[in-house]
């Protein structure tokens, strides 16, 4: 699902967090902890994804 761009099509702040932390997750051995890990950043992800297309 693609995220409205925002002015000069800056990804907001929480976003690139959030993308940096799967990022980093995904670097990381694969585990039933990383796989709960993984779903819980996506519903953070998507909870901050909703947030930028309610504001636009």
């Amino acid at each position: 699902m693609p995220i409205p761009p925002r002015p000069h099509g800056q990804v907001t702040p929480a976003l690139e967090e959030v993308n940096e932390s799967i990022r980093h997750l995904m670097d990381q051995p694969a585990t039933p902890q990383r796989t709960e890990a993984y779903q819980r950043l996506l519903e953070v992800w998507t909870d901050a994804a909703d947030g930028v297309a309610d504001a636009a």
